[in-house]
């Protein structure tokens, strides 16, 4: 008797997008905002003051909590899912694609004439446009289409792609990993 044994491959990486600028300087700028806007409220119409705190109240609340936004990378043997997720309450899949559709994956540094050209979508799904150890994949979809998405791997979302893509990735070991050994 024979015992099947199933090699699935499932990675999640879950990354939060940093505000070009500062989150920080945002928050601050907001609150600030807040504060004048109840000031002048109350100074020029007092008797609708209680409703002028609610609404900057509101507006703090969104401006804090949905300006937040993630994205979730879910690898499942080849298939992978780019979702973004605001405020952490809202979750939408902005990609869906399979690695047989992949054309190339690779470090952004030093490629970018690879990342010119013609694309029907440009998603850049990284912690930062700054940020180091950034990767592309271009996508050729059945339709013709052209795609290019820019991610912020981990190791091991970089490994599974490595298994899924074979020569299709340029990969690199991680600086860590690698010796420099005579």
């Amino acid at each position: 008797m024979a015992i099947k044994t199933y090699h699935d491959v499932f990675v999640e990486q879950l990354i939060r997008r940093e505000r070009p600028g500062g989150e920080f300087l945002f928050k601050c700028g907001a609150v600030l905002l807040g504060l004048v806007l109840i000031t002048a409220a109350f100074v020029l119409a007092r008797n609708f003051f209680p409703f002028f705190f609610a609404l900057v109240v509101i507006l703090e609340f969104f401006a804090f909590v949905y300006t937040v936004k993630e994205f979730e990378y879910s690898f499942m043997n080849g298939d992978v899912d780019f979702d973004v997720i605001q405020g952490k309450r809202r979750r939408k899949t902005v990609c869906s694609f399979s690695c047989r559709e992949a054309v190339l994956m690779a470090p952004c540094e030093g490629h970018d004439g690879d990342m010119s050209g013609h694309f029907t979508l440009r998603l850049d799904a990284s912690v930062s446009p700054k940020a180091p150890d950034r990767w592309f994949i271009i996508l050729e979809r059945e339709d013709g289409n052209r795609e290019l998405l820019i991610l912020s791997p981990n190791a091991r979302l970089l490994a599974a792609f490595k298994g899924a893509l074979g020569r299709k990735m340029e990969y690199q070991l991680p600086k860590e990993h690698t010796d420099t050994a005579d």
